[in-house]
């Protein structure tokens, strides 16, 4: 069998043995599969023409070697000969393949013939598949073709497809008398060669990448599968391109499912593709919230969609890789966390405003107070407390130290006895009047969950002080009781001077009524009205301790409206505008003419404050609680005169209390009270210095 050339160095001189002429070259190197087999059918064509020697020189661009890498009728020392590197400038192999020119080379071993070296680079006038897609002109071999000299043999890697590219040099030896067609026909062999060269190294180059690729999906897929979460890659219009088994789950219909599942997983598809075009318009949302029905349980599952686009080299989009992330036991104990935050915030604020509250409680209640733990040990004192037992300023004035002997006794006693509470009267020296004090010592025990003392508190009330109160305000209610009986006498003793004259009057009234005109007849009426009601208030007067009241139904609105027109002569030339806001109130059970005399005061106050003009508003109204069981009427007054002071609002309905100097009795506020204590009413006063004042009166409806 004849020996087939090889693209290795032969360890042994390589023969051809055989003709293998009935193919003609150019259909031998076309069927050749592999690059690898180029070089062996080129070097048995060319020695098939006529030349006795021929080898191939490859650029081995990893350590820059330049070496035979397939050999025809060569010896391995002469082989050897030929091996040299890119950095070997003066070479002339290199400065062969630097120039691209074929030349003529001596015989590296000195004797015999020449060699003719032809350069072959990996070109072509056919841009590469990702160059041509991109329309790009930086193909490597467009740019080998279109070179003259100068090969750049270090940039040998295509910009576009990433492929590191071939050079080689076809050496040849000459013989004595080589003709000129001959070189031709090398030439022409050599091309044909290097083109079919070419070819296959760009189709193996692109089987290798595929190869490559599929390891890569493989691996890919591997690494998808074994995941537990849901792991989906679509393309740039969200359709699916891969997904794991975890999100079959919820994309893909399983065999022998019902419609309720196919809704489901349609519904499911539905709700993924618009969050994938919610976050692909936004440009900024990476993750989204997202809530998907499992078709096998049939259960919601929320998921936090972590989404990451895929690119193409030019930095265009070509769709997603999305990682479903289960998070509905997370988001649930999130919630819960939160829930209980919350509480424990509201907890914490409680509890702040409730130590707040005891601390102003306990700096304002006056007495001091002692605050000890389950072993009798002080761990609060208010200012009066640290004042007694020289703790503010750390006293040691010998009675100070002595009440701290007394209270720590008291303490230990009260604190381990079995007593809840203890009230004792202990004498104690206070440094501000430098005398002994009896307090009274009221103590109480706070237990914990366990029923153990936790706190003990005691408060001591000073004897001296309350005495001196009680006293006071027995003195006082001795006072406003003398000052009442008085005025109840001086009330009786004007009602009686005055119910002889009224009388009189009534008579005259009584016997005018017959002569009066029928256009006078309405002012008569008003006349008799008023004189009989002064003949009620001088009965009351005369009975001023005593309830003769009779209480009927009467309407409050039908008395604003009589009263404002007593009273609209002296209003309108007062220069008084009144403002009247009446509601719709039921029948009240009281005192008609009571409620006169009320509003008649009322009234006439605020004319009298308001001495330049102004505006007097008359309101009434009915409220009604929020359970719906109580109800009231509110009548209100309020001007826009000079206003109430504060040292006379304080006390305004107090007898003989007026601002009015000697035009005033200072009864009216007065008389106002007591008709409104009489109805079970409440008055609430709001005035504030030459703003105003108004005078709200709110009355119970019995049901």
């Amino acid at each position: 069998m004849a020996p087939v050339a090889s693209p290795r160095v032969l360890e042994k001189p390589v023969l051809l043995m055989q003709d293998r002429g009935g193919d003609s070259a150019a259909l031998r190197l076309l069927s050749a599969e592999r690059s690898e087999e180029i070089f062996p059918i080129l070097l048995e064509e060319i020695v098939k023409i006529g030349f006795p020697r021929a080898l191939v020189l490859e650029v081995d661009f990893e350590n820059g070697d330049v070496k035979a890498t397939a050999s025809l009728n060569c010896d391995k020392n002469e082989v050897e000969k030929f091996h040299t590197s890119l950095w070997a400038r003066d070479n002339p192999i290199m400065a062969v393949l630097q120039r691209l020119s074929p030349a003529v080379l001596p015989n590296p071993t000195g004797k015999g013939t020449s060699f003719y070296a032809y350069p072959m680079i990996y070109r072509s006038r056919t841009r590469c598949w990702e160059a041509e897609r991109e329309r790009r002109e930086d193909c490597l071999a467009v740019q080998n073709t279109r070179l003259s000299r100068h090969l750049p043999l270090e940039g040998q890697i295509c910009s576009a497809c990433g492929m590191r590219a071939y050079a080689t040099l076809l050496l040849t030896q000459l013989g004595k008398d080589t003709p000129p067609a001959r070189l031709d026909q090398l030439r022409n062999l050599a091309e044909r060669a290097n083109s079919y060269l070419a070819r296959l190294f760009k189709i193996e180059h692109y089987f290798n990448r595929m190869r490559d690729m599929e390891v890569t999906i493989s691996r890919l897929s591997a690494v998808m599968q074994s995941m537990a979460d849901p792991v989906i890659f679509t393309d740039d219009q969200h359709r699916v391109v891969i997904q794991n088994r975890a999100a079959e789950r919820f994309f893909r219909v399983p065999e022998g499912i019902g419609d309720g599942g196919r809704r489901a997983v349609e519904l499911n598809n539905l709700l993924f593709s618009a969050a994938l075009s919610s976050m692909m318009v936004s440009g900024k949302d990476t993750s989204r919230d997202l809530t998907l029905v499992d078709v096998m349980e049939g259960e919601e599952v929320l998921f936090e969609a972590v989404c990451a686009p895929t690119q193409s080299s030019d930095g265009t989009r070509t769709g997603m890789v999305t990682v479903m992330r289960d998070v509905t036991d997370l988001r649930r104990a999130d919630m819960e966390v939160r829930a209980n935050l919350d509480k424990l915030r509201i907890a914490e604020e409680i509890v702040r405003q409730e130590r707040d509250r005891l601390n102003l409680v306990i700096e304002n209640v006056g007495d001091p107070i002692v605050v000890a733990d389950n072993s009798a040990k002080i761990v609060l004192l208010d200012s009066l407390a640290k004042e007694l037992f020289g703790i503010a300023e750390g006293s040691k004035h010998p009675q100070v130290m002595k009440n701290l002997a007394k209270l720590d006794a008291y303490l230990t006693a009260f604190t381990f006895s079995f007593a809840d509470k203890d009230n004792r009267s202990l004498r104690l020296y206070n440094p501000s009047s430098q005398a002994e004090v009896e307090y009274a010592a009221r103590s109480g025990k706070i237990y914990d969950a366990r029923g153990q003392v936790s706190y003990t508190v005691t408060v001591l009330r000073d004897f001296t002080a309350w005495r001196k109160l009680e006293q006071l305000q027995m003195e006082r209610r001795m006072l406003e009781i003398e000052k009442f009986a008085a005025t109840g006498k001086l009330a009786g003793t004007i009602a009686h001077e005055i119910n002889n004259p009224m009388e009189a009057i009534k008579n005259a009234i009584h016997i005018l009524g017959e002569k009066v005109e029928p256009e006078s007849k309405q002012i008569y009426d008003v006349l008799k009205s008023e004189t009989e009601r002064v003949t009620r208030i001088v009965r009351q007067m005369l009975g001023l301790y005593r309830n003769v009241v009779q209480f009927d139904s009467f309407d409050i609105n039908g008395v604003v409206e009589d009263t404002l027109t007593l009273f609209a002569r002296p209003l309108a030339k007062a220069g008084i505008v009144v403002d009247k806001r009446l509601g719709e109130l039921p029948p009240f059970k009281g005192s008609g003419d009571q409620f006169r005399q009320l509003l008649s005061n009322l009234v006439v106050n605020s004319r009298d404050s308001m001495t330049s003009g102004g505006k007097l508003v008359i309101r009434t109204r009915g409220t009604r609680s929020v359970d719906g069981l109580r109800r009231w009427i509110s009548l209100s007054v309020a001007d826009t005169g000079s206003g109430i002071s504060p040292e006379i609002r304080k006390s305004m309905f107090e007898p003989f209390v007026t601002t009015k100097g000697g035009k005033g009795t200072g009864l009216g506020l007065w008389i106002v009270k007591g008709i409104v204590e009489n109805h079970t009413g409440r008055i609430r006063v709001r005035s504030a210095l030459r703003k105003g004042t108004v005078i709200n009166l709110v009355f119970p409806i019995s049901t």
